[in-house]
């Protein structure tokens, strides 16, 4: 739990919890972290500003419309100089101005004006946890990328047993410490991830292709470049929007990924997420394919290009291969053998079913390597990414093949 020189603006809205801030400042303090602390008005009802300063050893801050000893908006200043914010406790109403963009005080305008970090452990009562609008607005906020604590069961102040519970205060500091630290853990390495799918032109208007949307190739490239690796995404045609922080190179065939793929080489990882067409037509027909009396067309077709074995027998290989495979019947067996053949280090395998399709927010997964089998509950495609990701993190750990080591 060490964050010496992380600087972390807390702020503290009006739940029965919010006494508990005290607490997490004192935690704080020992491992290090500077500390700037906005109260939102409904705070100061539970707990003094007094109580915060006297602990803090400086001013808290909740107008929006002051200015400090240097005319700087109070918001752009502590928007710009955290590391990350957190929000202990989060209460369901200022949850809802976070997830809305609402922007009516001092800490939902630094929100707003921030690019940093962002990490809230709600506490509420349980049947305001359970609240359909509450569960939308967790949405909202797991989709904008920002972290969440979840409250824990317990007894709770209003005198009933269930979930709402604010997560325990040493544990919140675990996972700060855990979320500020991990930013550039792969800092010095490369990475290059293909998604969605390839288009092979059977004549100018028409083309085999596939049902891949891209989602968990965008997914796992924006969590490696949010770990500080160098990422390249190359993908094929999708509906989403481009990723932060990561390169996207467009491509349609089997053979531009490869080509793309080998022109960015070397690099220390690879993920083959892209689901390349096993089949390509022998010729491209100059013009459109016409109907006529014959009742059937034929269209030969050959193998294509084998992007993910090409990548790990080539004399470039990167350190880590991965290979992503979807099959509709005996997954496990034919995962493991495409793990042989195609001579990568790892494989993720999903079984395409009518509850686990291409396009899915969610996907259910296995996680092979030569050693193990690991099953993976349904997840969203984000979460999966980012467990994968932390598989990538200890594989360069034990390894010792980060740079910085």
């Amino acid at each position: 739990m060490i964050l010496i020189k992380k600087k972390i603006l807390l702020i503290v809205t009006g739940g029965i919890a919010c006494y508990k801030a005290l607490d997490l400042i004192r935690r704080l303090q020992d491992t290090r972290a500077s500390i700037e602390c906005i109260l939102t008005n409904n705070a100061k009802e539970f707990v003094s500003a007094l109580s915060f300063e006297s602990l803090l050893g400086k001013k808290t801050y909740s107008n929006l419309f002051s200015l400090d000893q240097e005319k700087k908006m109070n918001h752009i200043k502590l928007a710009k100089e955290a590391d990350g914010i957190v929000v202990v406790p989060c209460t369901a109403n200022f949850l809802a101005k976070m997830a809305n963009g609402i922007a009516d005080d001092l800490a939902t305008n630094v929100l707003l004006a921030s690019d940093k970090k962002k990490i809230i452990a709600p506490a509420m009562n349980s049947n305001m946890w359970k609240n359909n609008a509450v569960r939308k607005n967790m949405r909202n906020l797991e989709n904008m990328g920002i972290k969440i604590l979840n409250p824990q069961s317990g007894l709770l102040a209003c005198g009933t047993l269930g979930t709402g519970k604010l997560m325990d205060v040493e544990q919140i500091v675990e996972e700060i410490s855990k979320i500020l630290n991990e930013k550039n853990v792969l800092s010095g390495l490369k990475a290059i991830v293909t998604a969605g799918p390839s288009i092979e032109k059977i004549d100018p208007i028409r083309y085999i292709s596939n049902f891949s949307s891209g989602i968990q190739g965008f997914s796992i490239a924006e969590k490696l470049s949010d770990l500080g690796a160098e990422t390249i995404l190359v993908s094929g045609p999708t509906s989403l929007s481009d990723p932060k922080n990561v390169k996207l190179i467009k491509v349609e065939s089997g053979v531009e990924f490869l080509d793309c793929t080998l022109s960015h080489l070397p690099s220390d990882i690879f993920i083959s997420v892209a689901a390349i067409s096993d089949w390509k037509t022998n010729r491209i027909a100059k013009h459109k394919l016409k109907k006529n009396d014959e009742k059937n067309l034929n269209i030969r077709l050959s193998r294509n290009i084998d992007v993910l074995r090409n990548i790990s027998v080539h004399q470039k290989r990167p350190k880590l291969v991965i290979g992503f495979s979807a099959e509709t019947s005996n997954l496990i067996k034919n995962s493991t053998i495409k793990l042989k053949e195609k001579k990568c280090d790892w494989i993720v395998a999903n079984k395409i079913s009518p509850t686990n399709y291409f396009g899915s927010e969610k996907n259910k997964v296995y996680f092979i390597n030569k050693n193990k089998t690991e099953e993976w509950p349904t997840m969203k495609k984000t979460l999966i990414a980012k467990k994968l990701s932390k598989k990538i993190v200890s594989f360069f750990k034990n390894n010792r093949l980060l740079k910085y080591e």
